[in-house]
């Protein structure tokens, strides 16, 4: 079996008479994290979006684990049942919810009650703040404690590649510590992760391998080290 859990072919993407995505390929290997950085208005979220299914291909190939998600036209929940979960660009909890409620969103695919309450306890393991505010409304929590519970709701769904859009955005830097702390611990236990991240540094220090998306189109592929000491990438994205 091919290492590669996801194969992006020539992908195009977009919205109304606009393409954002221009035949853009990547891959993520199994156990890997893999970095996608790039401006705002890069066409980073959108590719996300694009692998989950909210947004359709118009042309290409998303294999994930060899069955190609565009061709057999899988919808997004279908997607998530195959292993492939997201963590949404600026959190989008169901502010309603209570914490414990928006976990329990997060495995509306699942049906194994047992396993669900176990993954409960360890989203409430990996951040405890979770536990102490289960019964309180998600749009009451902090920014930081809000990141926390969209990731751990992904999680629910037991995800074999979870893709994050920008974790650390509007976070306090101790808090995005934490957060890239759990990114690399998850990683150990098995989940491959495709991160966008606007923080290009952090994102390059704990992937594997990153991506240079420019205008929808990927302008530089690398091990993540040798991107972070690029004096092109230096400049455009590390503020050097």
């Amino acid at each position: 079996m091919s290492s590669a859990l996801l194969e992006v072919t020539d992908l195009e993407a977009g919205y109304g008479p606009i393409n954002v995505l221009h035949k853009l390929s990547l891959r993520v290997d199994r156990g890997e994290i893999v970095a996608m950085i790039g401006a705002n208005g890069a066409g980073k979220t959108t590719t996300l979006m694009c692998l989950s299914g909210v947004v359709r291909a118009r042309a290409g190939k998303i294999a994930f684990e060899g069955r190609d998600l565009v061709a057999d036209r899988v919808p997004a929940h279908d997607i998530v049942k195959l292993g492939l979960a997201q963590s949404p660009e600026g959190r989008k909890i169901f502010s309603r919810l209570t914490v414990l409620e928006n976990l329990e969103m997060g495995a509306f695919t699942r049906s194994d009650k047992d396993g669900v309450k176990a993954d409960i306890e360890k989203a409430f393991v990996m951040f405890p703040i979770l536990r102490e505010r289960q019964h309180q409304a998600g749009g009451l929590l902090s920014g930081g404690q809000q990141q926390m519970l969209a990731i751990a709701r992904a999680l629910m769904a037991r995800p074999k590649l979870l893709l994050l859009d920008e974790p650390s955005l509007g976070l306090a830097p101790q808090i995005v510590v934490q957060i890239f702390d759990v990114i690399k611990e998850l990683n150990k236990a098995g989940v491959s992760v495709l991160l966008v991240e606007q923080n290009a540094r952090m994102a390059l220090k704990v992937a594997h391998r990153g991506y240079v998306l420019e205008t929808g189109r990927i302008t530089f592929t690398d091990k993540a080290d040798v991107l972070l000491n690029d004096p092109r990438i230096r400049a455009a994205y590390l503020g050097e």
